[in-house]
């Protein structure tokens, strides 16, 4: 990848980040079992965290980073708003195939930027993130899933 497409991809990222930010949001604000909810709060976070320092990589590019507020996190925040209505389980679901699509976007761009050495630390460090969060939301859906049989 070029500089150019290592800036785009990075804020493609960073809209994604800063989307889940909202999701998470209303999520742990919706959810009524206080560990899930305190779970979904500690996952919003760190998905701060990954907005900041995507932020900041892309300013060290030289590219102009994604802004809360434009049109892809107010989707989020939309998103967020309809999917909190939906049972813990669905909301759950829901983040996982959120998190699903972080681990391929980070696993593709590791895998093409060839010589951004500091840009792809950062994405692995992303990327071991989305599958821990993806690990405890699929292990909170199986407890669920027990629950109600």
């Amino acid at each position: 990848m070029e500089k150019g497409e290592i800036i785009n991809a990075l804020n493609r990222n960073l809209r994604a980040e800063l989307s889940a930010v909202e999701i998470y949001g209303a999520h742990a604000e919706a959810i009524k079992e206080d560990e899930i909810a305190q779970g979904v709060k500690a996952i919003l976070e760190v998905e701060r965290g990954h907005a900041e320092k995507l932020t900041k990589r892309i300013e060290e590019l030289g590219g102009l980073p994604a802004q809360p507020g434009e049109k892809d996190t107010r989707i989020g925040k939309s998103l967020g708003m309809t999917s909190s209505q939906a049972s813990t389980q669905e909301m759950l679901k829901f983040e996982l195939s959120e998190e699903q699509q972080a681990i391929k976007d980070y696993s593709f761009q590791i895998a093409y930027i060839m010589d951004d050495t500091t840009t792809i630390e950062m994405l692995k460090k992303n990327l071991m993130d989305e599958i821990d969060h993806a690990d405890w939301l699929k292990s909170k859906i199986a407890e669920l899933e027990l629950k109600q049989k």
